[in-house]
């Protein structure tokens, strides 16, 4: 990404949402595959007549990531999470268009099947994580700040959702607070937090308001203390994961700290 400022052009968002509908098809053709590959019910000329056009959906999937980053990096407060994501996109945009090569216009026998089937599914979910973390950028960046009770962001903000992984945690009571924010951004933010924290620890994670030098954040953590269940998006941990998280958060006034040795994780509110 050689811009360090979003497209000049007339339109520069009515050019992003094309770039994101067509990297969403594209995937979408990798998804599919990948699905056909699995079922016992769709025989090889079936999987051999699909692979030339989902190669030729492929060999946008690159130029189509960069668009879209380029973009939204410009409207980040710093680019450096949009081009660590997009670095870790190319590689296996890469592979997998040269998985699709290899295969196209040959037989596709039970032990090229397999091999397929699995390079396709791994590589697909990876391309699906990084979509995800864009569409995150993308509503810190441009999404609705309003103004909620942490309690609601928690519940009814989270529960909008239900185009991603959910991840079960506790709210303490005392989160009645009302900040303005990001709500559709800063919910993935925590359901993150909330994954990273139960991937770390024991139970389901805790998360409470705490005063600090810096002022107020939402924590969490594991702990045994009593807390309402709450269910809240959340986004595969893959390599770009926190550093787009954290971008995220900054994009929506807030600040997101890791402390993995705790583990902890927290975000320092705005105001």
């Amino acid at each position: 990404m050689e811009s360090d400022k979003p497209d000049e052009g007339p339109d520069p968002r009515a050019r992003l949402e094309a770039a994101r509908g067509d990297l969403r098809d594209a995937l979408g053709s990798v998804r599919n595959l990948a699905q056909l590959l699995h079922s016992v019910r769709v025989g090889p000329r079936a999987i051999e007549s699909v692979l030339p056009d989902v190669r030729d959906s492929c060999a946008r999937i690159g130029a189509l990531s960069r668009t879209v980053l380029d973009t939204v990096a410009g409207w980040l407060p710093e680019r450096k999470a949009a081009d660590e994501l997009l670095a870790w996109m190319l590689p296996r945009a890469e592979a997998l268009e040269a998985e699709l090569a290899r295969s196209s216009g040959k037989p596709v026998n039970a032990k090229t099947r397999l091999a397929l089937e699995h390079a396709v599914t791994g590589l697909s979910r990876d391309l699906e994580a990084a979509r995800a973390l864009i569409d995150l950028l993308d509503d810190a960046t441009r999404g609705n700040h309003v103004q909620l009770a942490l309690a609601d962001l928690l519940r009814t903000g989270a529960a909008a959702r239900d185009d991603v992984e959910r991840v079960e945690a506790r709210a303490a009571p005392g989160l009645g607070r009302e900040v303005t924010l990001n709500p559709r951004a800063c919910s993935l933010v925590m359901g993150v937090g909330a994954r990273l924290v139960s991937d770390a620890g024991r139970g389901k994670p805790l998360i409470r308001l705490e005063s600090g030098p810096s002022g107020q954040q939402l924590v969490v953590e594991s702990s045994g203390a009593a807390g309402d269940a709450v269910s809240l998006p959340t986004l595969p941990l893959v390599g770009p994961t926190l550093g787009c998280v954290e971008a995220a958060a900054r994009a929506c006034g807030a600040r997101a700290l890791w402390e993995p040795d705790v583990p902890r994780f927290a975000l320092l509110l705005p105001g």
